[in-house]
């Protein structure tokens, strides 16, 4: 069978149609330009030929928008007069883009999965086994300049995919390494939730799981806080956003596996007075209510991000109505971090205010407010700010008793939950990510 080479003729700019193209993003074209204007146009474009007299412009945009940006008004084309299907015009644009090297990874991606669809779609999808015919991956592979093994074919068409299904979870991702930890992401929060979903189904009412479960409440905090009666709490528990960047700097530290999506920041101009139309109604508010719904003699305990925030915080604390001190106690670490080595030492430690209403008395006493315990290991966080479940116990204990209620407003990961239960206390708290809730009962499973 003969090969289908078309005719070469001139074709007018004027009568090409561009119409959608694989390639979304043209890139830097100054160094084919100049390629172009040393050595002259080495391979002509590739049109198919309407009957109505105007040429479909298969391969070449690059090119051709070099060519009309330098004044031709006619362009070298190979041309198809045939009859071509939709499947074969957008096989000969793609295949050509295969040879280049210049495009996006996510490009690429995108154009081996299409290239592999249309293929399968024209030739049949190649089943296992000898003397099978069809298309496979490996075929697809093949195709691509240099050639790509089917392993890394699959990979593209995974990340590709996922691509198409979760458009806003990718935006993030600078790299084909960043798409696959993002899939992994996904994959492993589809998994949790069928397995959060069949626990809560085989639940049984009078469990401790159960407790804990109700326990963890899904919704604004500013607007379910608004619902609890007066005077119900011995210890409310805040560990709020801070107001401070804390993915980038989360990012700079090696932790970019999360995203925005998995930690709502919050902007510093609204982050005290708040904004209705977000949602956040501001620390301010929050620290009214704590005290509206706390007992006559009860602690309040808040993290905070010291820079910029300490005087801020704790003049709102106090206006609040609480008495407080500066002399914060400290949660430190094995470790620091520093966006910048160079100029600030890494720091190793997180603070937090405690505070009261009344006069209620500390628990348990000790030698020291240091809390010396390491962060929970970065690959066993469900949250970014996961703290650990055995330190939170031991400072619940320092400030209540066996048997108290604790409020904890931003749940995160449910650590506070599980501290609290194990402490014999009673906790509630909020958090407006189901997800969360889904690896929490999890974790939670199994609890005595």
């Amino acid at each position: 069978m003969a090969i289908d080479v078309g005719k070469v003729g001139m074709v007018p700019v004027s009568s090409i149609i561009v119409g959608d193209r694989a390639r979304k993003e043209l890139g830097d074209l100054s160094e084919t330009e100049e390629n172009m204007k040393e050595i002259g146009l080495t391979t002509p474009l590739t049109f198919k030929a309407n009957p109505d007299g105007t040429f479909h412009l298969l391969a070449g945009e690059r090119r051709l928008t070099i060519l009309i940006k330098n004044g031709n008004t006619e362009v070298p084309g190979r041309i198809y007069e045939r009859d071509l299907t939709p499947i074969e015009m957008k096989i000969i644009e793609k295949s050509e883009n295969f040879f280049r090297k210049e495009m996006e990874y996510y490009e690429m991606d995108q154009l081996i999965l299409d290239i592999d669809r249309m293929q399968k779609e024209l030739h049949g999808e190649k089943a296992s086994g000898p003397g099978s015919t069809g298309w496979s991956s490996a075929d697809t592979g093949a195709m691509i300049a240099g050639g790509l093994s089917k392993a890394s074919v699959s990979l593209a068409i995974k990340r590709a995919t996922m691509r198409e299904a979760c458009p806003a979870a990718f935006e993030s991702c600078k790299s084909a390494a960043d798409a696959l930890k993002m899939i992994k992401k996904v994959e492993e929060a589809v998994v949790t939730q069928v397995l959060a979903k069949k626990i809560e189904e085989t639940k049984d009412n009078h469990s401790v799981l159960n407790q804990l479960m109700k326990s963890f409440i899904i919704g604004n905090t500013f607007e379910e806080i608004k619902k609890v009666p007066a005077g119900v709490f011995h210890l409310v528990e805040i560990d709020p956003p801070y107001a401070i960047k804390l993915m980038d700097k989360k990012k700079s530290d090696g932790e970019s596996q999360y995203t925005e999506n998995d930690y709502n920041e919050i902007p510093s101009k609204i982050y005290i007075e708040g904004d209705k139309s977000s949602g956040w109604l501001g620390m301010r508010y929050l620290f009214k209510e704590c005290y509206r719904v706390m007992s006559d003699h009860s602690w309040l305990l808040c993290w905070f991000g010291p820079e910029p925030w300490f005087e801020t915080i704790y003049n709102e604390i106090v206006n609040a109505g609480f008495e407080t001190t500066r002399m914060c106690p400290l949660w430190t670490k094995l470790s620091g971090q520093t966006m910048q080595p160079g100029i600030y030492l890494p720091n190793a430690y997180e603070m937090f205010f405690y505070a009261w209403k009344g006069r209620p008395a500390i628990a348990r006493p000790r030698g020291t407010n240091i809390f010396n315990y390491s962060p929970v290991p970065s690959q066993q966080k469900t949250h970014p700010t996961e703290r650990p479940v055995e330190m939170m116990k031991d400072i619940y204990e320092t400030f209540a008793f066996a048997g108290s209620r604790v409020l904890i407003p931003f749940l995160g990961s449910g650590s506070g939950l599980i501290a609290a239960h194990q402490a014999g206390m009673t906790g509630i708290g909020f958090e407006l990510s189901k997800s969360y809730k889904d690896s929490f009962i999890i974790k939670a499973n199994g609890m005595k």
